[in-house]
Formats: structure tokens, C-alpha cells, sequence
């Protein structure tokens, strides 16, 4: 950013901060959970919406009360968020103070708010020591942020319970697609994460195939940033099982929701992701997850000062399935149908998520009302 552009932007910016509840984003990625928070929002106040993507698609976005800015996060972008007036900050962004995003004296209030279901020991260690308030999924999240904050001797935030935002999305679209089930029984989900992530660049051995000789239908569904960094790796595999496997389907799924998939199939094999959580929970079937053994990394992560079981490792274990070779995955397949009935273990799981299906409205409110309360 140039200087004279940093101008432009603390104009703009400095226009609408005071009387705006201010939302900064790391860009489209939290569109599902920026957007349904941002309607709710302007339905009582002004939002000021500033993201570090130029092509965030909420910059198209139009309403009287909705303000949007792109802000190139360079040296001049930062300097300006770390200058910024206003009351209230609320954002995805973790590690304030620590990276990037440092904290204003002119700002009253940073907030973080978490936007998957998992416990918090694989974030970046201090992710969240510098926030004023931590709007969490459940009272497991809490938990382990009060055991940081009393192993530190760090600052007592505010912490509540609100739920999911994206969660209530998934939950409605699971409800209205809920008989859409066809070749449920025999059909596998492959969801893969990308790069350094995939799990299917960690294994030696064709998976496809060997789901393939279980006897299940498969369908992949390649992470989206898998198409412009892996294609070479999907072409094969289409290259090879497009036409499917003898009487056996082959499909890949590029759809933005993965709903319809989630219905279609009896299980899910994937690598730790927030996709594992949001099968088991949504659809409430097990999973099949690649053990790509976090536990050996240390010095970086929460986990290092925690000495509980992730809640998100809890729900694998009771309700799932982990491999880390073909002998396991293979034990895996052949009992996978003896595991689909286990919603009630599920269920316990879901009592855990704050206002399931309904936290939107709960957070947004809880938002509103710290806005106007700080003068």
C-alpha cells in the first residue's frame, strides 16, 4: 500500500470505526461464518467490514448500514489497525498482538469469536492471551482457555458459550436434504485437505482402489485450493476412476456445501479437519481419520501448556475410527457398518455445541449489547 493510498483508507476507515461494530476478516474463507453474523448485525447497528483480500466477496456486498474496505496488510495496513479508534473488534483472526494484528489504544474491546466445533490445543500458541473477550463453541473451549490463563498467569477474558455460526446453516440444510440418502450404505466420502495437510499425500498406497475392493461407492471432495495447487493429483485419479471401479460408482463432488455428500454416504474417511468434526455432528455417522501423529510436534501449539484430550480427539475416539496404515484402514472398512448406530454416543457430543442450530442469533445479540455498552 502506498502511502497515499493508506491515507485514502484511514478516511474511509475513520469515517464509520466509532460508530460501527468492526469486523476485520482474513477474507472469503469466512464468508460462512462472516456473512450470517453480519446479517444479524445490521439488522440494529452499522458494521464496519475491513478484510485483507482484495477479492472478498463481501466487498460486493450492499446495505445502508454495511461499510467495506480492502486493506492491503502490508507495513500501512497494519500501522492503521494498530492506530484504529473505535469500540468494539470482533474477528476470526487469532494471535493478537502476536502476529500481524496488533491492538490499538484507541480500540476499547477486541473480541474473537471461534468458528469450528474443535477444542482450541492446535491453535498457535498465545492465539488468544491479548483478546478483551472470547465468544466460544462450548464450555469445553473454556475450560481450556481458563486452564491457559491460570498456567500463565495471564489476563482473565470473557468467555461465554454461543455456539456455531456456520453450524446453523449445516444444521437447516441437513434437515431439508435429510432423504437424500440414495446408496447411503455402501458409499465412502473421501475429503481430502490440501498440500502439507492432505492426508492423501502422506500415504504410499492407491486408497481409492482399496475402498474400491471393500465393495463401497466412493466420493471425493478434493479441497477447493486442491484444484489450483494439485491438480495434476486429481487428474489422475479421474484419469483412473472416472468410469468407476467394475459395478462400482466414482464421483467427485465440487459442490460449495458438502451437504449432499454428507447424506449420500455412510462414512467418511478423512485427515484431522474441521470436516471430521462437522461429519460426525451434522450428519452423525463415523469417520475414518488418518492419525498423522500431531502429538510428535511440540513448542508451538497450545496443547504444549494443556494437559487435557482435545474435545475434538474425545469425539473421534468414542464415535470413529483412526488408521495409519493399510491394515488399519482395512479394519476400519470392514466394521465401519457396525459403528453407523451410534447417534446417542453422538449425541452426546452435540449437547456439548452451544445453541446448536441457533447460535447466530445468540452471538450477534451478545455483540450488539457489548456495542452499546461501551461509552
Amino acid at each position: 500500500m502506498s502511502f497515499v493510498n493508506y491515507i485514502k483508507s484511514k478516511r474511509y476507515i475513520s469515517k464509520y470505526a466509532a460508530q460501527s461494530i468492526i469486523v476485520f476478516s482474513e477474507g472469503t474463507i469466512y464468508y460462512t461464518t462472516n456473512k450470517p453474523i453480519i446479517d444479524e448485525l445490521i439488522k440494529e447497528v452499522d458494521v464496519l467490514y475491513i478484510t485483507i483480500e482484495k477479492n472478498d466477496s463481501l466487498l460486493l456486498f450492499e446495505h445502508e448500514r454495511f461499510h467495506a474496505v480492502y486493506l492491503d496488510f502490508d507495513f500501512w495496513g497494519q500501522l492503521l489497525m494498530a492506530t484504529i479508534s473505535g469500540k468494539l473488534l470482533i474477528t476470526t483472526t487469532p494471535s493478537l498482538e502476536v502476529l500481524a494484528l496488533k491492538k490499538s489504544p484507541s480500540l476499547k474491546h477486541y473480541s474473537y469469536f471461534m468458528h469450528a466445533p474443535g477444542d482450541i490445543h492446535y491453535y498457535q500458541k498465545y492465539s488468544f492471551d491479548y483478546f478483551d473477550s472470547i465468544v466460544c463453541t462450548g464450555d469445553y473451549q473454556i475450560k481450556s482457555l481458563e486452564k491457559l490463563e491460570k498456567v500463565r498467569g495471564s489476563k482473565i477474558k470473557e468467555k461465554v458459550s454461543l455456539g456455531l455460526i456456520y453450524g446453523d446453516k449445516y444444521y437447516q440444510e441437513m434437515l431439508s436434504n435429510k432423504n437424500n440418502t440414495d446408496n447411503m450404505n455402501n458409499t465412502i466420502l473421501i475429503a481430502s485437505s490440501w498440500c502439507n495437510n492432505n492426508f492423501l499425500n502422506k500415504i504410499d498406497y492407491d486408497i481409492f482402489e482399496l475402498v474400491f475392493k471393500h465393495g463401497f461407492n466412493i466420493i471425493y471432495r478434493p479441497h477447493p485450493m486442491s484444484f489450483k495447487y494439485e491438480k495434476k493429483y486429481i487428474d489422475d485419479v479421474m484419469m483412473k476412476y472416472k468410469d468407476g471401479y467394475g459395478n462400482l460408482n466414482f464421483t467427485l463432488d465440487t459442490n460449495i456445501s458438502s451437504i449432499e455428500s454428507m447424506q449420500k454416504s455412510c462414512a467418511l474417511i478423512s485427515g484431522f479437519s474441521g470436516m471430521v468434526s462437522d461429519y460426525i455432528l451434522f450428519a452423525q455417522k463415523p469417520a475414518i481419520v488418518y492419525d498423522m501423529n500431531k502429538n510428535n510436534v511440540t513448542n508451538i501449539f497450545e496443547k504444549d501448556d494443556l494437559d487435557t484430550t482435545p474435545w475434538n480427539f474425545q469425539l473421534f475416539s468414542d464415535t470413529s475410527y483412526t488408521f495409519s496404515n493399510i491394515s488399519s484402514l482395512e479394519s476400519a472398512l470392514v466394521n465401519i457398518n457396525n459403528n453407523k448406530d451410534n447417534k446417542d454416543k453422538i449425541q452426546k457430543y452435540i449437547a456439548d455445541i452451544a445453541y446448536f442450530g441457533n447460535a447466530t442469533k445468540q452471538i450477534s445479540q451478545y455483540y450488539i449489547e457489548k456495542f452499546k455498552s461501551l461509552t
